[in-house]
């Protein structure tokens, strides 16, 4: 199912957003009209957690986008994923302090080789 919501709901799997992963959304996204595909989501432990689209979403939340389009999938989705690692990696963030897309400010980094 598709539906709208506010950003602060939505609680992130992943510690880091890539810098160039925010250049290049950057580059394509609309700032005026922020309209993007739903970003998939699951409610893990209670909490309304991203499984993907991390980057997307930073960038809307930096934008000032209030609400976010997610789709959140049920258990007929997410079969071929792996719901354990998602739990450690919300647990992750938790313990990090990073429930919500404004604790990813300051955690953009670069890759080095």
């Amino acid at each position: 199912m598709v539906t709208t919501v506010p950003c602060d709901e939505l609680h992130p799997s992943q510690l880091y957003i890539s810098a160039q992963k925010m250049r290049d959304v950057v580059e394509w996204f609309d700032f005026d009209d922020p309209a993007h595909d739903a970003l998939p989501t699951y409610i893990l432990d209670g909490n309304l957690t991203l499984l993907d689209g991390h980057t997307r979403a930073f960038v809307a939340y930096l934008g000032g986008v209030d609400s976010l389009r997610i789709q959140e999938l049920d258990d007929s989705d997410t079969e071929e994923l792996n719901l354990e690692l998602y739990r450690e990696c919300l647990d992750w963030c938790q313990e990090e302090g990073v429930t919500d897309l404004s604790n990813l400010v300051g955690r953009v980094v670069s890759h080095t080789s």
